[in-house]
C-alpha cells in the first residue's frame, strides 16, 4: 500500500483488503471498491466464498465517514483515496456504463 494515504484512509484500505482476503483469498479483487459500496448501500451480500456482513458494512461506513473518502484501486498508484463526493459520482457513472462491476 502506498504511503500517500492518510492514517484514516489507510485504515479503510486495510479493512477493504481484509474483506477481499476473507472472501476471495486475494488482497484486492477487481472491482472490490464497487462491490463493497454496493453492499454499503444495499446491505449484506454474498461475495466470493463468504459474505459482506452487516458488521462489515457498519465498519466500512464508519471508516469511510471518518476518512471522508473511499478507496479505489489504480494500476499505477495502487490504493487511492477519493473524497466521498467524488466517489459517489464515479460509482453512479461507472455503474451506468457497466452493471457487471458490482458482481461478486
Amino acid at each position: 500500500m502506498k504511503s500517500h494515504l492518510t492514517e484514516k484512509e489507510l485504515k479503510l484500505a486495510h479493512f477493504m483488503s481484509e474483506i477481499s482476503e476473507h472472501c476471495y483469498a486475494a488482497g484486492w479483487m477487481k472491482n472490490l471498491e464497487y462491490v463493497l459500496w454496493h453492499a454499503a448501500i444495499n446491505g449484506k451480500r454474498k461475495y466470493g466464498q463468504s459474505y459482506v456482513t452487516e458488521d462489515d458494512i457498519a465498519k466500512l461506513i464508519k471508516l469511510s465517514t471518518d476518512a471522508n473518502a473511499w478507496i479505489v484501486y489504480d494500476d499505477e498508484k495502487e490504493e487511492t483515496a477519493l473524497s466521498l463526493s467524488e466517489w459517489t459520482e464515479k460509482f453512479k457513472t461507472d455503474l451506468k456504463k457497466n452493471e457487471a462491476i458490482i458482481k461478486g
